[in-house]
């Protein structure tokens, strides 16, 4: 059964309220946070940088050693390193949100004026790859993973054209979906959730992990049955709130990291589950956290985009 779409607020009270100016991104802050209930497999959680509207879209970029991702309502793409050196990549950027590296080491960026787009991590060699659908204009790519033959995964929720884009607008298509690019060819995978956010594949390669803000819940969505036709989605976990967390929405990116737990946000901060969404535990953070990444040089540390700022948590 289709659920209805609803409008989810995308939390911008948070955003103006907690967020300072962009000028203020010259220092950064070494305060911490509770682990949580990830005792066993979180060292620490600690302010990387501030001073950033609404803070979004990580992804690890190894070339460069440094994370790339979005200030959404900033209209700006960053660069990080792991020691907190900031780089402005993109401004104007079109609303920049998630983004997912490719194998040779380029980045797709779905972005909220309505356009999937391919971008180096210095930011250079910016290009448009799909912006319709059987003719209709896409609603505001959102997240996007890339499997390892290169096809290309995106959500399509539509936030973008509900304010938190260049413009408002009606949805062309009628449905938010979550949608498969692979060799020129863009296709429908889902079309049944009320709000598709975040999204990451299985290590294995035969599984859509998607979170829908609206329904707290997240959903696995199997690769072995798509034929270029929709799949159902079944759903894998509904995520609780987080205890001594702050409020934000439902959850909203997420990564599988290589032991194949599942980190996902969602209210109060990010939940960490394994493969068959049983809960492993809980980082609280004080605001609306939207995405996340795993990087450095090892793979333990995590980059948590969350309101103004953007934190590294440091696995053990």
């Amino acid at each position: 059964m289709r659920l209805t779409p609803i409008k989810i607020g995308f939390a911008i009270t948070f955003a103006v309220l907690q967020a300072g100016s962009a000028q203020g991104q010259g220092s950064s802050q070494s305060n911490s946070l509770s682990v949580g209930t990830c005792n066993d497999i979180v060292q620490s959680v600690q302010v990387l940088k501030d001073g950033f509207k609404w803070t979004e879209g990580p992804a690890w970029d190894a070339n460069r050693g440094r994370w790339i991702f979005s200030d959404v309502m900033g209209d700006t793409e960053y660069a990080i390193s792991p020691s907190g050196d900031l780089t402005t990549l993109r401004e104007n950027a079109g609303f920049p949100n998630g983004h997912a590296v490719k194998n040779d080491g380029s980045f797709i960026v779905a972005q909220h004026d309505r356009t999937l787009d391919s971008v180096m991590g210095d930011g250079t060699e910016f290009a448009l790859m799909s912006d319709t659908y059987q003719g209709k204009k896409l609603n505001s790519p959102n997240d996007v993973a890339v499997a390892r033959d290169n096809s290309i995964f995106f959500t399509d929720p539509m936030f973008g054209i509900q304010g938190f884009g260049p413009e408002k607008a009606e949805s062309s298509l009628g449905y938010a979906g979550v949608f498969r690019l692979s060799n020129g060819s863009l296709d429908l995978v889902n079309n049944e959730l009320s709000t598709p956010n975040g999204i990451a594949i299985t290590n294995d390669q035969k599984s859509l992990i998607v979170s829908d803000t609206g329904t707290n819940t997240l959903y696995s969505i199997n690769l072995d049955s798509y034929n270029g036709n929709p799949v159902e989605a079944v759903k894998l976990a509904e995520l609780a709130p987080i205890a001594g967390g702050g409020e934000g929405h439902g959850p909203d990116g997420l990564r599988v990291a290589t032991d194949n737990k599942i980190w996902a946000t969602g209210k109060g901060g990010v939940n960490v589950l394994e493969a068959d969404g049983t809960m492993n535990c809980a980082i609280p953070f004080p605001n609306h956290v939207a995405n996340l990444s795993f990087g450095g040089s090892d793979n333990k540390l995590v980059l948590a985009t969350s309101a103004d700022k953007v934190y590294t948590i440091t696995l053990k």
